[in-house]
């Protein structure tokens, strides 16, 4: 099956290989038979406060048979199908919905890393590698420190994974019936709909650098428009999300605050970070679960736990082998080039950190995904070169016995090991015993897997197949048993049911008619530490703290959490802004009550805000109850009318109890007798009520305010205006009266002719090529 010893035809097909991608996709199913088989659920970085949420949302409205509009748990509710990573269209998503959200959970990653490792088996191929060489570049790459890290970013994995096959798309040679444009279009349409503009950069700059590098001159003017109308298809294959994130992207705080270097640039590699190159986890256990015991973290702010990608791709990078296989100045100047763009921003002086990024993407570090990409296709090149070549392996071999050394060394001079590399990472002085204890077994780990590696290359000569085998298997093994920790799981009883705070507050309020507060948002602590002890990958934290979206796994709701992803609207951000001042005052009830916000949570070493008072608790947090809050949909009693945000941001501190502020074209006060409101139905896409009140008065909604939204009353339009700042306001006559509300997707309407257009245009070329 793999002893293929040289370079097979372009136009091999890929159905000759299909035992290759059937024993890679055991291979994976083998390394995550934890969690899939045993219900346990991936854990970690952001999947619990941000990804898992997110993912639930997504999943819940298409199971629902319902296009996943809005997000109604999070910032008072805010756009779910504008915010590309969310990814709402992209096909795996809305495949998972016909499964359990747990299940979907476990299949997400493990389908996507299956999903990397036979776009690096078709790319290895086109470039004319032998089957162990698309192999060992598979694992490779789906076992990479930064492949196995997106385990933590489910919005950035389907891009990741898409790379080899966006590349696959441009390097092969098509066969009659189907042209080069149909799969560059689908393969770059997915990565679109997935909406990763890191991966989607990668992926169209390493199109561009492969036909530079790699083909002849006289066929790169081709290539360059048959990868441009690719491109031209796919943005109409994506249509309907470009234009939704198009129109209501410029009302976010992304767009109109921009980011400041300093945020930007969080995530840039330190130069000795490559060290991890080399040895996987050189600055302390960076993939356990236990917090404390990571040393690194003090000194590295990490987006990938490692980056590890095994020694043969820095084989296959530095070393030069005879015939110049395809694609070997390509991953060298792309492996490069990813490392020099993720280490470029820690070089940026401090000084500029107050300024302004040109751009709104954060994070350089993720330019390291180009990095593994150039590596693993490396490593499978290094594989063909060794066989033809003369595998000279002493060089490994000293790296290996280098380690050891300095494993020994660490050993004996704990101390003093410790120092010297607390002091090269820039980890407090304090931490440089912890240090000088955990380098024997990372320096160890890495002699031996070094030494794997020079035992593999030493059986890749010959043409027999248990030898080939042999090599194969520690070539493997290596990637595996380095990075294959990174993604660990819990079971899903400690994951998916809700906490004893969502418990109760669910009998309290069954009807969900408030939204919660976390209150340690506005004050310090000093039992976050304490709380966090043996919790494994901070499971209990986010469960328990409600700062981000986690709570909206059990259907609860919150105003002022966190923004991890910038994607809430500009006038809440303003409004959050505000509630840090608010919360410093005794007088601030009723801005917290206008809100909607009945039930507060906080460690017990705080102070509750003004308004709350605790009801309940458990060893290390408090639970509070605001019995001023105002129901989220709501008929008001008094309000005040201002002319524009400035005015309306200025009026909320001078708002009395009960008071909310709508923006009109006109100024001035206003009251009515109090009304019913009867909700009939609800869902996060829609809702229909009943009003009922003896004056003219205002519905006020808690639904973040934008225009892509349906308002009927009594079956007419009505117009819907901002209020309280950040949320919207119906006007609503006197009497009985039926609202009918329905979230929209924004520009669908006109969208949906995108991917008929691309339909069309793959039809009329498959017509043009067939025989």
């Amino acid at each position: 099956m793999l002893a293929d010893p040289t370079p097979v035809p372009e136009n091999r097909t890929l159905r000759r290989d299909w035992p290759v991608g059937l024993a890679f996709l055991l291979l994976v199913i083998v390394a995550y038979a934890d969690p899939l088989f045993t219900h346990r659920t991936f854990i970690g970085r952001d999947l619990l406060p941000y990804n898992i949420p997110l993912e639930k949302a997504v999943h819940d409205a298409w199971s629902r048979g319902r296009v996943p509009v809005w997000w109604d748990a999070i910032s008072g509710g805010r756009p779910l199908l504008p915010n590309p990573n969310a990814g709402v269209f992209y096909p795996v998503r809305m495949a998972l919905a016909g499964v359990a959200f747990p299940e979907a959970m476990r299949l997400f990653p493990i389908v996507h890393w299956i999903l990397g490792g036979w776009g690096m088996l078709a790319l290895m191929r086109v470039c004319g590698g032998s089957r162990a060489a698309a192999w060992v570049a598979a694992a490779s790459f789906a076992f990479s420190g930064v492949l196995v890290s997106e385990v933590f970013y489910f919005n950035f994995l389907p891009g990741a994974a898409l790379l080899p096959w966006s590349l696959w798309a441009l390097a092969r040679r098509p066969p009659r019936r189907l042209p080069r444009i149909v799969p560059v279009a689908l393969v770059y349409g997915l990565m679109l709909l997935a909406g990763d503009a890191f991966s989607l950069v990668i992926a169209a700059s390493s199109a561009v650098l492969w036909i530079l590098l790699e083909t002849a001159r006289e066929e790169r003017a081709g290539r360059a428009l048959e990868l441009l109308a690719g491109l031209v298809v796919a943005a109409l294959l994506a249509l309907p999300q470009i234009v939704a994130t198009g129109l209501v992207a410029p009302e976010t705080r992304r767009m109109i605050s921009g980011f400041r270097l300093q945020e930007v640039l969080t995530f840039s590699v330190r130069p000795a970070r490559l060290l991890e190159l080399v040895v996987p986890f050189p600055f302390g256990p960076a993939w356990s679960m236990d917090l404390s015991l990571d040393w690194g973290a003090a000194a590295f702010r990490r987006f990938f736990t490692t980056l590890f990608v095994g020694p043969i791709a820095l084989i296959g990078i530095l070393r030069t082998f005879p015939g110049s296989p395809r694609g070997a100045r390509f991953a060298r100047v792309l492996a490069v080039g990813g490392i020099a763009l993720a280490v470029a921003g820690s070089f940026v002086p401090d000084a500029w950190g107050s300024l302004t990024s040109p751009i709104p993407l954060r994070y350089p570090e993720k330019f390291m995904l180009a990095a593994a990409f150039g590596l693993a296709l490396a490593a499978g090149i290094a594989v063909d070169g060794l066989r033809r070549g003369r595998a000279g392996i002493s060089a490994i071999v000293g790296v290996a016995a280098a380690l050891a050394l300095a494993a020994v060394a660490a050993r004996l001079a704990p101390e003093a090991a410790g120092r010297f590399v607390a002091a090269a990472a820039g980890a407090p002085a304090g931490d440089r015993m912890r240090v000088g204890l955990g380098l024997p077994g990372a320096l160890s780990e890495a002699g031996l897997l070094w030494m794997a590696t020079a035992l593999g290359i030493a059986l890749l000569r010959g043409d027999r197949l248990p030898r080939l085998a042999g090599a194969l298997a520690l070539l493997t093994l290596v990637p595996v048993a380095s990075n294959r920790k990174i993604a660990q799981s819990a079971g899903d009883d400690a994951v998916f049911p809700p906490t004893p705070f969502a418990r109760v507050v669910a009998k309290r309020d069954p009807g969900r008619v408030y939204r919660e507060l976390d209150e340690s948002l506005y004050q310090t602590t000093a039992l976050r530490g304490p709380s966090e002890r043996g919790d494994w990958g901070g499971t209990s934290h986010y469960r328990s703290t409600w700062i981000y979206y986690t709570q909206s796994l059990w259907g609860r709701g919150t105003v002022l959490n966190g923004d991890l992803d910038a994607g809430d609207f500009s006038r809440l951000w303003s409004l959050r802004e505000v509630s840090y001042l608010a919360a410093l005052r005794s007088d601030s009830a009723p801005f917290f009550s206008a809100l909607a916000l009945r039930y507060g949570s906080r460690y017990r070493d705080q102070d509750p805000i003004a308004g709350f008072r605790p009801f309940g608790g458990d060893a290390f947090r408090i639970w509070d109850e605001n019995p001023g809050a105002q129901p989220r949909i709501r008929l008001l009693e008094r309000w005040r009318e201002e002319v524009g945000p400035v005015r309306a941001l200025s009026a909320i501190p001078r708002l009395s109890p009960a008071e909310i502020v709508i923006e009109t074209a006109r100024g001035g006060t206003g009251s009515a007798r109090p009304g019913r409101v009867l909700v009939e139905s609800e869902s996060p896409e829609a809702f229909s009520l009943w009003t009922e009140s003896p004056d003219p008065t205002w519905l006020f909604v808690l639904r973040g305010d934008w225009e892509y939204r349906s308002v009927l009353l009594d079956g007419r339009p009505a117009a819907v205006f901002p209020a309280q700042l950040a949320f919207s306001a119906v006007p609503i006559p006197a009497g009985t009266h039926r609202v009918e509300w329905r979230e929209r997707a924004p520009g669908l309407e006109i969208s949906l002719l995108g991917p008929l257009a691309a339909l069309v245009i793959v039809g009329v070329s498959l017509a043009r090529k067939a025989p």
